[in-house]
């Protein structure tokens, strides 16, 4: 075997380990910021929730990308603007579906799934509850600002704008700000510049 294909093989092999290392490396950091922190926000919930009995905490909650990670490569699937505390159970319902508002009660389709959110397994939809709609907005916003994504694949343009307009940031949703800026020095505008007459912000979501 010749060297150049030794150094080759040794190459492959250190960069695959170093990209084991570093999404081990940042399981780690989302899990103790993300899912641990009590004053971190909880998804789909009216409020944070906040779990005490520490034999459960650790299963009960996960963490959820608001903008699929199916949809995502490696590195906008490990930007936690994106990622936000929620429970197992509502994280499985909403799987990778697209958000929207209209619900019809007299459709069997749609199933209540707790905390005023609403699936559709058969259309692939996901009503999330109020409190939640804001937050969704902003990290939406933030991937397409930020990644170019396609936000056509997730919500309607309607419904973005509207939610991004009607349910301003929380104290909660401005300490995820906070906490995941300090760690990644990338910061959501969409939250800490939050104002209905900001012309930076009202120029890109016209562009869209």
């Amino acid at each position: 075997m010749s060297k150049l294909i030794i150094v080759l093989l040794l190459t492959d092999i250190y960069l695959s380990c170093c990209f084991v290392n570093y999404h081990m490396s940042c399981s780690a950091i989302i899990k103790k910021t993300i899912l641990y922190d009590n004053k971190m926000p909880t998804l789909y919930t009216f409020k944070n929730y906040i779990n005490e009995n520490e034999s459960t905490k650790y299963k009960l909650f996960t963490s959820e990308h608001i903008f699929p990670q199916s949809l995502l490569n490696n590195k906008e699937s490990n930007d936690m603007h994106n990622i936000i505390k929620t429970i197992n159970t509502l994280n499985s319902n909403r799987s990778n579906y697209k958000y929207c508002e209209n619900l019809n009660i007299n459709d069997e389709k749609w199933i209540s799934v707790s905390y005023g959110n609403y699936v559709n397994h058969k259309d692939k939809t996901f009503i999330p509850n109020k409190d939640s709609r804001g937050f969704i907005s902003r990290a939406i916003l933030y991937m397409c600002y930020n990644y170019n994504c396609n936000y056509k694949k997730v919500i309607d343009k309607e419904l973005l704008i509207k939610w991004f307009y009607n349910y301003p940031p929380s104290i909660s949703e401005k300490y995820h700000n906070y906490i995941v800026k300090q760690i990644q020095n990338k910061n959501n505008m969409f939250i800490s510049n939050y104002n209905k007459k900001n012309n930076g912000i009202q120029k890109f979501i016209s562009s869209l």
